[in-house]
């Protein structure tokens, strides 16, 4: 089964899934897209574009505010749910691995965030996209990515081994002792904060 099939047979039960979510991965879940919207002080001025948007239940936080949402995601069903929360979104089936849509390349955005979407990425894929994305900002504008991550890789050796069997070995956590300093000599300015044992919130700007 493709990522894309997962993810679209996955969207009808997503939000369920992650109501009040115990242990690896999710912990900390709502916490995290609470951190991202309270971080944002949107209004009906505010262009925010969404990577891996999913079923929007971070970007629909920030439309309840009246921000103007982009949304890129490459599950077409995911996309649906999305949709049924911001009926005035604007929303791009995508595989965000390989950059952005080319319609999206000549706007800019007072945000660009992204909740557990950029550990689908290995690190320099990451950097890539966010040397793109930086470009696509406003002047004081900021990208804020929300995701499965750890302090050091002490932290996310313990959490594996916590994790057992559960632990998904085919994905890129970000480690925030290495990739921070990674972020920076690219002339960024950037802040970390961990929000529970595996999920943390990189401000970059």
């Amino acid at each position: 089964m493709s990522k894309e099939d997962e993810f679209d047979s996955w969207a009808e039960s997503y939000d369920d899934s992650l109501v009040n979510p115990k242990g690896y991965p999710f912990e900390g879940y709502r916490k995290v897209l609470g951190f991202i919207s309270n971080s944002i002080n949107a209004s009906r001025k505010t262009d925010i574009l969404d990577i891996g948007v999913g079923t929007g239940n971070l970007a629909a936080l920030l439309y309840e505010k009246g921000a103007r949402i982009d949304g890129v995601d490459f599950s077409s069903k995911m996309l649906e749910k999305a949709k049924e929360k911001m009926l005035g979104g604007n929303f791009y089936l995508f595989d965000f691995s390989r950059g952005l849509p080319s319609k999206l390349l000549s706007k800019k955005y007072n945000y660009i965030v992204s909740s557990y979407a950029f550990h689908h990425l290995n690190d320099n894929t990451k950097l890539n996209l966010i040397l793109t994305l930086k470009d696509l900002l406003k002047e004081n504008g900021k990208i804020i990515i929300g995701d499965i991550s750890f302090l050091n890789r002490r932290s996310l050796y313990e959490c594996r081994r916590a994790s057992g069997e559960s632990w998904d070995r085919d994905e890129y956590y970000v480690i925030a002792e290495s990739f921070v300093p990674l972020l920076k000599s690219s002339w960024m300015d950037v802040n970390y904060t961990q929000i529970s044992f595996c999920a943390g919130v990189l401000e970059i700007s």
